[in-house]
């Protein structure tokens, strides 16, 4: 039984929201396009301008592109774009070493997070959390990491995120501009007594209401190949050290 149907099992309670949230179709991608350039260009200028254009990741094997669509006239309210380490190494890995805690295990690193300015902008960052979680937990992903700037990290805070190396350690980003940004990480396996325990306003929205409106049937199986944990050769970690022994 899929992991909505499981929900769907054991709660009442059903919720309809005023956009959808699905894996983005080549037709929804120029709304995708428009928003991450508007979003990157008010912070990073340069790294704007080259997202203009639809990168290679938005379609190569173990990434999917998570878009929220507006139910009235169909526009971008939101995205995300989710990266496995089936194929290749995570982007963030090649700014820096993630711990030997990582080794061998399934990964998914959350990258190109933005959110329409709108009064609907809160409840929009919520589903596409909600339907991250979901995809990394109906493909049996051990971690969910994600590489915040300033003051994007403290979503992940507020989400319970942990850092993978020493608290608030930032390193610069080559595929962010070389930004710095907190490594943060997550496991979905965990989110629900976690979030429970600490009385996190997400839960109810993601445990214990069914959102019919989010739909990830056509994520592609993530193949999962023996060689994935050994395919990264540390770069530039120097630089983030020297970065952080600055601080």
């Amino acid at each position: 039984m899929a992991l909505v149907e499981r929900i769907q099992a054991a709660v009442a309670r059903t919720e309809t929201l005023p956009f959808r949230v699905e894996i983005a179709t080549e037709a929804q991608m120029d709304g995708v396009i428009q928003l991450r350039a508007a979003s990157y260009g008010k912070h990073l200028p340069e790294l704007g301008a080259k997202l203009r254009e639809a990168e290679a990741a938005d379609f190569e094997l173990g990434c999917e592109v998570l878009v929220a669509t507006s139910k009235l006239d169909g526009s971008v309210l939101g995205t995300l774009r989710t990266h496995a380490n089936v194929v290749a190494p995570l982007p963030l890995e090649a700014s820096m070493t993630l711990p030997e805690k990582f080794d061998d295990t399934l990964m998914v690193e959350t990258t190109r997070l933005c959110i329409k300015g709108s009064s609907q902008g809160s409840l929009v960052r919520s589903a596409l959390f909600k339907a991250l979680h979901q995809y990394c937990m109906e493909q049996g992903v051990n971690w969910m990491l994600a590489a915040g700037r300033k003051p994007v990290d403290k979503i992940y805070d507020w989400l319970l995120f942990s850092d993978v190396t020493e608290k608030s350690m930032f390193f610069p980003m080559q595929h962010a501009g070389m930004v710095p940004h907190r490594v943060m990480y997550f496991s979905p396996q965990e989110a629900n007594a976690l979030w429970l325990t600490h009385q996190h306003p997400l839960h109810s929205f993601v445990f214990e209401t069914v959102h019919p409106d989010i739909d990830l049937s056509k994520a592609r199986p993530l193949a999962i190949t023996p060689e994935y944990s050994t395919l990264f050769t540390p770069a530039i970690e120097p630089v983030a050290a020297a970065f952080n022994r600055a601080q």
